[in-house]
């Protein structure tokens, strides 16, 4: 008898692989031309989602998760910018990174017997299955079918209901007679001025039929995994560090009087996307002299503008520049400021040092046990001690990082071994804007400075910057003929 579901499910699953097998807008869907270098660093993404899978089914001590994929459906007030940030729990679990969200359902249910694991999707099932190693795939249709049933209480399924609603009845039985908790992956930021988002309206169906089920956030589980970083992440995220490496060094470099922000940070995204990474985040390049005492953005959306714009290099400017890679889905984060000239001029010096010593000595101090406010005050005092420079520091000392560039997770507990940070800080000093940001790996004994390589000392970045760019070159003045 237990052989009988896995065989008609299985004819199920290949006669609609092959319905999507004849249709071209079926069998496109959920399949996306990679880089080769995307492709390479996405092996092994089946088995760390399985892997995952059954470390959240573990940390959630009964009930069920549904986990959704999911698009933007309203505007997240913090990252505007992350076109995917909603997804990143599906993919997380699922490793199935090209689908076109909403609607991929994949339901966890730890205390069934046969159906632990269920993904609903348009996709085909073939691949779904070979994506993520989820043994069932149903249509998406099916999952409010499934649910229904399920929301009864198990010892009321009669054997005729146990024989033909075998997907609903194990769900029944993983959720049992009493409470029944529900995963759910709300979004992690919600803007209650803005229509609540349609791939949760499920939820308000099952609150109307029935008083027994609990909601809980999903969220609660899936950060403290997503903050320490596995193999198969760091292993993503290392390479986005070395390609940010190759394309912000390029275009420090090519950051010359004359040329223009726009110019220097299409340099640094077209080596990133050469080099078969996609961009964390939009890269932003700007120059750092003859400021305001303040950087400050009152929204997301004003930053985003802000690194769309466009200014010419001038001599004795300096230039910034905040700009990560993303390697499937895990980007770096990383800040530079160059001389244009090639020199830092001696009140440039005094300040780009200054700030050079905070971000070491903010740095230095990170190690298991080590909180972020502690960080923070590190930043703030050293600031404040060089003659007032916290004044202009109006941001945070940094942030998680991994499958968001700021990821989530719990920003008030101590720092653990397997999280990776950014550190950034910075000040505007007299017009002059220095600011810095490193990737960090917090390792048993205290941390490994993974963007190090980066030239960050004045000795070695005045070195980087008098070398001849490879791929700016100014064109002439008049076409060749």
């Amino acid at each position: 008898m237990t052989k009988r579901p896995s065989v008609r499910h299985g004819l199920a699953a290949l006669a609609i692989a092959l319905g999507s097998a004849l249709a071209a807008p079926a069998l496109a869907h959920g399949v996306t031309l990679l880089p080769f270098e995307t492709a390479k660093f996405r092996e092994g993404h089946r088995e760390a989602a399985i892997a995952r899978r059954a470390e959240f089914a573990k940390r959630m001590k009964g009930g069920i998760a549904v986990i959704t994929s999911a698009d933007r459906t309203q505007p997240n007030l913090y990252e505007s910018y992350t076109i995917d940030t909603e997804n990143k729990d599906f993919v997380f679990l699922t490793g199935i990174y090209d689908t076109v969200p909403p609607g991929h359902i994949l339901v966890i249910n730890p205390g069934g017997t046969t159906y632990k694991e269920v993904l609903y999707t348009d996709m085909s099932p073939y691949e779904a299955a070979r994506l993520s190693g989820i043994k069932y795939v149903f249509p998406k249709a099916k999952f409010l079918e499934h649910m229904s049933s399920a929301l009864s209480d198990y010892r009321n399924l009669r054997i005729t209901q146990l024989r033909f609603k075998e997907v609903a009845s194990d769900y029944a039985r993983g959720w049992g007679d009493k409470e029944k908790p529900l995963y759910v992956n709300y979004p992690r930021i919600d803007n209650l001025n803005e229509p609540p988002a349609p791939r949760l309206a499920f939820l308000d169906r099952i609150r109307a039929t029935t008083s027994e089920v609990v909601f809980r956030d999903a969220g609660d589980l899936l950060d403290p995994m997503r903050m320490i970083i596995d193999d198969f992440g760091r292993k993503n995220l290392d390479r986005a560090i070395a390609i940010t490496g190759i394309g912000l060094m390029e275009a420090m470099k090519a950051a010359k009087p004359g040329m223009t922000t726009l110019q220097l940070m299409e340099t640094a995204d077209y080596l990133y996307r050469f080099n078969g990474a996609s961009l964390g985040f939009n890269t932003g390049v700007s120059l750092a002299s003859n400021m305001n005492d303040e950087i400050k953005w009152e929204s997301a959306a004003a930053e985003e503008a802000a690194r769309k714009g466009d200014a010419r290099v001038v001599p004795g400017a300096l230039v910034h520049f905040d700009t990560g890679a993303a390697m499937n889905h895990y980007s770096a984060d990383i800040q530079r400021t160059v001389p244009a000239d090639g020199k830092f001029t001696p009140e440039q010096r005094r300040v780009y040092q200054g700030v050079l010593d905070v971000q070491k000595a903010v740095i230095a101090a990170v190690k298991p046990g080590v909180t972020w406010q502690q960080l923070q005050t590190i930043a703030e005092t050293e600031l404040r001690k060089k003659g007032g420079w916290d004044k202009s520091y109006t941001y945070g000392i940094g942030h998680f990082i991994g499958l968001e560039t700021h990821e989530h997770g719990d920003y008030v507990g101590p720092l653990k071994p397997g999280m990776v940070i950014a550190i950034e800080q910075g000040a505007v000093v007299d017009g002059t804007r220095v600011a810095f940001e490193d990737d960090v790996l917090v390792t048993a004994n205290g941390h490994e400075w993974l963007t190090r390589f980066i030239p960050i000392e004045i000795d070695e970045v005045e070195a980087l910057v008098q070398q001849p760019s490879v791929y700016v070159q100014k064109p002439s003045a008049q076409p060749q003929r």
